[in-house]
């Protein structure tokens, strides 16, 4: 059985702030990530996806 909306673990934070700090880490580095900063990307973007599924609402 799929898990309901009140299944699901509600994200800890919002899409809006995992993209405000993916935005700041670009802007940081000038668009150039050196290896701990694609590892933070990479990092926040697996929370971003979560972030995204958690949000995704089943059809009827």
């Amino acid at each position: 059985m799929s898990p309901t909306p009140d299944d699901r673990p509600a994200p800890e934070r919002t899409l809006a702030e995992i993209n405000a700090d993916i935005r700041c880490l670009f802007a940081r580095a000038e668009g150039r990530l050196s290896d701990a900063e694609r590892i933070r990307h990479a990092a926040l973007l697996q929370e971003w996806a979560a972030a995204v599924r958690a949000s995704v609402v089943p059809a009827a």
